[in-house]
């Protein structure tokens, strides 16, 4: 069993589990960068002021999570969709909560999927903690300019903060599984970011 198959369970923002009404992108970006400010992940810059308007949603419409308990056979999984507004509070505690968020099943294409129930297998692609990726970028000292390679494209999140702050063509993101690149290719282009690939 790899350590993808025994990530936890969805983790709300803030530690509870939102209401469709609470399902507020905006806000939930704003309480992810305070509390990784509050934790000394992040300072005032660029990497804030991007991830402060980066909509998680967009590069990450869909994430898995697991719902079979420990030694469970076989592990079993949801498909969290935006498109679906059941999933949108769960789907935001994911993405903002600051853990990794499970993106690919036994390596299934990304796009064109449909919600719903996976079993077996397991999970192969998710996208970095939050934090780690908050501090790598911290400690490159982005700014307009220079050019970044990131390798592990994932969902694109490095990618886009890069995108934003360095600008589209300083930016190649790298992958070894197509499906993940050709996912984030698109995700990124919603937002028009479109880094070299």
């Amino acid at each position: 069993m790899s350590t993808l198959d025994t990530c936890p369970t969805a983790s709300p923002v803030g530690g509870a589990t939102p209401t469709q009404a609470e399902a507020d992108p905006a806000a939930a970006r704003a309480a992810m960068v305070a509390r990784l400010e509050k934790e000394g992940s992040l300072r005032p810059g660029p990497v804030r002021d991007a991830l402060l308007v980066l909509p998680r949603e967009v590069l990450t419409p869909q994430a898995f999570v697991r719902r079979s308990g420990p030694g469970e056979e076989p592990p079993r999984w949801d498909l969290l969709d935006w498109s679906a507004p059941q999933d949108r509070p769960e789907l935001l505690g994911l993405l903002y909560g600051g853990a990794s968020v499970l993106v690919q099943h036994d390596g299934e294409p990304l796009l064109g999927r449909e919600r719903g129930t996976w079993s077996g297998a397991s999970i192969t692609s998710m996208s970095a903690v939050t934090g780690l990726t908050v501090e790598l970028l911290e400690e490159l000292d982005m700014r307009p300019g220079p050019r970044v390679l990131d390798i592990g494209t994932g969902a694109g999140v490095t990618a886009a903060v890069a995108c934003q702050i360095c600008g589209d063509q300083g930016v190649v993101t790298l992958d070894r599984d197509r499906y993940l690149t050709d996912g984030a290719a698109v995700r990124l282009s919603a937002l028009s970011l479109r880094p070299q690939d």
